[in-house]
């Protein structure tokens, strides 16, 4: 079992387990929220983008938690703002934002994203 900044408890429940790969956990919540644990980039943002879109249809998606979040680079965010463009078609809210992740947000201005 792969761990992710010692996540290792976290990856042995599988069953809200949505993606993990060497770098990242997505795990979706009771509440529809979804939470990234780890690092997204090139290597693995079209794969983590493929599963949650398989998930992000249902009713009640489009939080995301990014608190346990270590690292995003320009990709992976392209790669979770497409999800925005989905169907339903509302920006995806991003909870517990780091302070960097808050400045890049603000400086690219993507209306893809909500920060709450």
């Amino acid at each position: 079992m792969t761990t992710v900044n010692g996540s290792f408890e976290s990856a042995l429940n599988k069953k809200n387990l949505l993606y993990l790969d060497k770098q990242l956990i997505v795990r979706a919540s009771r509440d529809g929220s979804v939470r990234l644990i780890g690092q997204i980039d090139l290597t693995n943002g079209d794969a983590f983008a493929d599963a949650l879109h398989r998930e992000w249809t249902r009713p009640g998606m489009g939080t995301v938690d990014v608190a346990e979040l270590q690292f995003i680079d320009l990709y992976g965010l392209r790669a979770l703002a497409l999800l925005s463009d989905t169907p339903l078609g509302r920006p995806i809210r991003l909870h517990n934002v780091k302070p960097g992740l808050r400045k890049l947000l603000t400086l690219l201005d993507w209306p893809a994203f909500s920060i709450g």
